[in-house]
């Protein structure tokens, strides 16, 4: 009997409970309640989607924005710069390519006369009492300077060489009045001038140095009040220390340049042709 009062009981508990379920589900929201949005309120985009369009909403709320780089691209696009942002290329043409400069070349050689340079000439006569005779005059009284350019040929700009001729002197003092006053008028005309203009190497040129080369040097000859081409065939020596010794003459006539041939009392007789020769001690610098 027990049992059964006990079921009764829960029975009518559980009546009672549904009872009141029912009564408020019908009784509608109270008056605390909100009202429930309007029908033509736009769902919020928190809402829950109706399943028909459920997946289409998933969809829709994970994409990004169309303006929006998807992730992974987002890195690449932060990295390379909008195209907008590129600056505009240049009008100004890029400078060409240049050849490293080679390195700058040094000065010119220059080959200057020293002390211990000879110029002379010689003249065959015949005299009354010796006969056969070759007349010589000397001097040391010569200066001056051959440049060269890059090739190996001369710059006749800069480069010159003169004798002073009263000083040249014989064995005979009447024959060199003679020379100084009447032939070379050197009280006018002091110096006798070589200007050179060119030079040929008959062996190698000088870089093939140091060694002796022979080689001719072309240019004027001024005597007088008169010039002359001419051209001295020559050999030098060049050495380690830059030091040159050589040996260069030319050969000419009295009338090439008009002058008087030596004429005194004991000369009889003298030749046409006159040698000039130069015996040349120097420095080649740079050497």
């Amino acid at each position: 009997m027990r049992a059964n009062r006990n079921l009764l009981t829960t029975l009518l508990l559980l009546a009672g409970a549904i009872a009141v379920v029912f009564a408020v589900a019908c009784a509608g929201p109270s008056a605390e309640t909100p009202p429930a949005p309007s029908t033509n309120t736009p769902v919020p985009a928190t809402a829950t989607p109706p399943p028909a369009a459920a997946a289409a909403t998933a969809t829709a709320t994970t994409a990004p924005p169309a303006n929006t780089p998807a992730p992974a691209a987002a890195a690449a696009v932060s990295a390379t710069p909008a195209a907008t942002e590129r600056p505009a290329p240049s009008l100004t043409a890029a400078p060409a390519a240049t050849a490293t400069p080679a390195p700058a070349a040094g000065p010119p050689p220059v080959f200057t006369l020293a002390a211990g340079s000879i110029a002379r000439y010689k003249v065959e006569e015949v005299l009354a009492r010796t006969g056969f005779k070759i007349a010589t005059g000397e001097t040391d009284a010569v200066a001056g300077q051959v440049v060269f350019d890059a090739d190996g040929g001369i710059n006749a700009a800069g480069s010159r060489i003169a004798v002073q001729a009263a000083t040249l002197r014989t064995d005979s003092d009447r024959r060199d009045g003679y020379v100084r006053n009447r032939t070379l008028q050197t009280d006018i005309y002091p110096e006798v001038v070589f200007i050179p203009r060119s030079i040929e190497w008959q062996d190698p040129p000088p870089g093939e140095l140091p060694g002796a080369l022979d080689f001719t040097i072309s240019g004027d000859l001024t005597v007088k009040d008169q010039t002359r081409a001419v051209t001295w065939d020559a050999t030098a020596e060049f050495n380690d220390d830059g030091s040159v010794t050589g040996f260069a003459s030319v050969q000419f006539t009295f009338d090439d340049f008009g002058m008087d041939k030596p004429s005194v009392a004991i000369v009889l007789s003298v030749e046409d042709e006159i040698l000039l020769e130069l015996d040349f001690v120097g420095m080649m610098s740079p050497r």
